[in-house]
């Protein structure tokens, strides 16, 4: 259920913005996610001090900006984005920068996350005025479903079912949007999905036990998609979902290679 009642959830909003504003597509990822944190941890706390706790927030506050831009949102919105990226970064880092990470390496783990969020909406923007309709959410249902298993391997089995739940919201905006009309939807979608990749990752790697460079790989795995770009404006489906399977087979296998010795408490 918490992965299939998030796609219902966010089949339902995109069925409502396409009767009557198409950006509130961009709530689709928000609201699946929430009712997936729900589901498996409860009522959202109003002051978490968790990173877990607090990535609900981020995920909502990062769709209510994607929402109030739309397809377009010029340099105020971008701003916005960039600006929400980094307040992000830093509340879900704060714990281990308080602990592991002091001075500029938590600066530089703060500035690398922002902007892997961020750039990852703006690669999915270029993409799709190239890509056919349904590509956008595509990218994102593909790199969430496969961090879900890396998550679990770094035992963060909650994480992995979040990672699942956003798969899952994508996978239903990509079904919608197979049908004619639908892309200005499917690239909200994506947009405010991309984001919320990278984060799942770094609270896998801060608070699990997911290999660091499996985190990073399967972070990125969002801007892969960008090797399908060409110089004549066209984007390559092939190449795009090539790179971003690679990486994230990359991070995957990292994941693997990395996995915990077991406990003697686990049995």
């Amino acid at each position: 259920m918490a992965v299939l009642l998030p796609a219902l959830v966010a089949a339902a909003v995109l069925l409502i913005a396409r009767r009557t504003l198409a950006a509130f597509a961009g709530l689709g990822v928000a609201l699946g996610y929430l009712v997936a944190h729900i589901l498996l941890l409860g009522s959202i706390e109003l002051d978490p001090l968790a990173a877990v706790e607090r990535m609900p927030w981020i995920v909502l506050a990062i769709g209510v900006l994607v929402t109030v831009g739309g397809e377009r949102p010029g340099s105020l919105g971008e701003a916005a984005l960039l600006v929400a990226s980094v307040a992000g970064a830093w509340w879900i880092t704060e714990s281990a920068r308080a602990h592991e990470f002091a001075g500029s390496a938590g600066g530089l783990l703060v500035g690398g996350l922002a902007l892997a969020a961020c750039a990852g909406s703006q690669f999915v923007r270029a993409i799709s005025a190239a890509a056919p309709r349904w590509a956008p959410p595509l990218l994102p249902a593909i790199a969430a479903l496969l961090l879900a298993p890396a998550l679990v391997m770094g035992r963060s089995a909650v994480l992995g079912q979040l990672s699942g739940a956003v798969a899952a919201a994508c996978v239903a905006a990509t079904m919608l949007c197979r049908r004619e009309g639908w892309a200005q939807l499917g690239v909200l979608v994506a947009v405010a999905a991309v984001p919320v990749i990278p984060f799942l990752a770094a609270c896998g790697t801060l608070y699990g036990y997911l290999d660091p460079w499996a985190a990073v790989f399967l972070g990125l795995a969002p801007l892969a998609a960008a090797f399908g770009l060409r110089r004549e404006g066209d984007w390559s489906l092939a190449w795009g979902l090539g790179g971003l399977v690679l990486v994230s087979a990359v991070g995957l296998v990292l994941a693997y290679l990395g996995l915990p010795a077991p406990s003697p408490y686990e049995y």
